[in-house]
């Protein structure tokens, strides 16, 4: 089984971990271009959006130019500079776990970073962790 970001109910909407992917991707700090997403639904506990790490996703194969890769870790990662942002893993995916940047238009989602899960650290709450 793939290891896989888990969020408990720790969970204070403070969105570092959103801040702390997209620096590590991009450079910047833009939840936009996050591979993690806080859901506010207040009163009711907040939703996460990510990527679960399916054995058997169905946004690998959906991608038509093969902009979407396994990694060793199992994990699957864009190529951004082969996206093209045609939306066909978005709508593969029945988790709703990999969107579209609305500004570079390529696909965004949680590929773990390199096993190094790099938002873990970030969250001062401890409300992630690595599971399967």
């Amino acid at each position: 089984m793939n290891q896989r970001l888990v969020v408990n109910d720790k969970c204070t909407e403070c969105r570092a971990c959103e801040l702390k992917c997209s620096f590590v991707h991009f450079g910047v700090f833009n939840p936009h271009k996050s591979g993690i997403r806080i859901i506010s639904d207040w009163p009711k506990l907040p939703r996460v959006r990510l990527c679960v790490q399916c054995e058997d996703p169905a946004c690998l194969p959906a991608c038509p130019v093969g902009a979407l890769v396994r990694t060793d870790g199992g994990a699957v990662r864009v190529l951004y500079d082969e996206c093209t942002g045609c939306g066909s893993c978005v709508a593969a995916c029945p988790y709703d776990g990999i969107w579209l940047d609305p500004l570079s238009n390529v696909a965004i989602k949680c590929d773990t970073c390199a096993g190094r899960f790099e938002c873990v650290a970030g969250c001062f709450a401890g409300a992630l962790s690595v599971g399967e």
